[in-house]
């Protein structure tokens, strides 16, 4: 049997990281991601290079958060980043903006443009 305490607290969770959680993951992986640079400065290994592969994955993850509440990217490299190189599934923004345009039929004549 649930307990509504539980119910409850994940409720509150979820609208917290609903509000919250891009902020919190961009800010969290940028400096996951300062660490990580720093540690490759000071002492190269495999735990720096984890370090900001992870901050890099968690950055991304916020601003797909932010894509995903706002259907718009916080900046051009992550619309860079989630429309050419990820795969489509992966891009909150990809239906949000459809673009209208009247269908033209083939009695209609194209209409051309005077040249300057």
């Amino acid at each position: 049997m649930i307990s509504i305490h539980f119910v409850l607290l994940f409720a509150a969770g979820a609208l917290a990281f609903w509000l919250l959680g891009g902020v919190l993951c961009r800010l969290g992986g940028l400096l996951c991601v300062a660490a990580g640079a720093l540690g490759m400065a000071f002492s190269p290994g495999a735990e720096a290079l984890l370090f900001l592969a992870l901050g890099t994955a968690i950055w991304l993850a916020g601003h797909w958060h932010y894509a995903l509440r706002r259907q718009r990217f916080k900046n051009p490299l992550t619309r860079y980043v989630f429309c050419r190189w990820a795969p489509a599934w992966l891009d909150p923004t990809r239906s949000w903006a459809v673009a209208v345009v009247p269908e033209r039929s083939e009695s209609q004549p194209r209409r051309r443009r005077r040249a300057r």
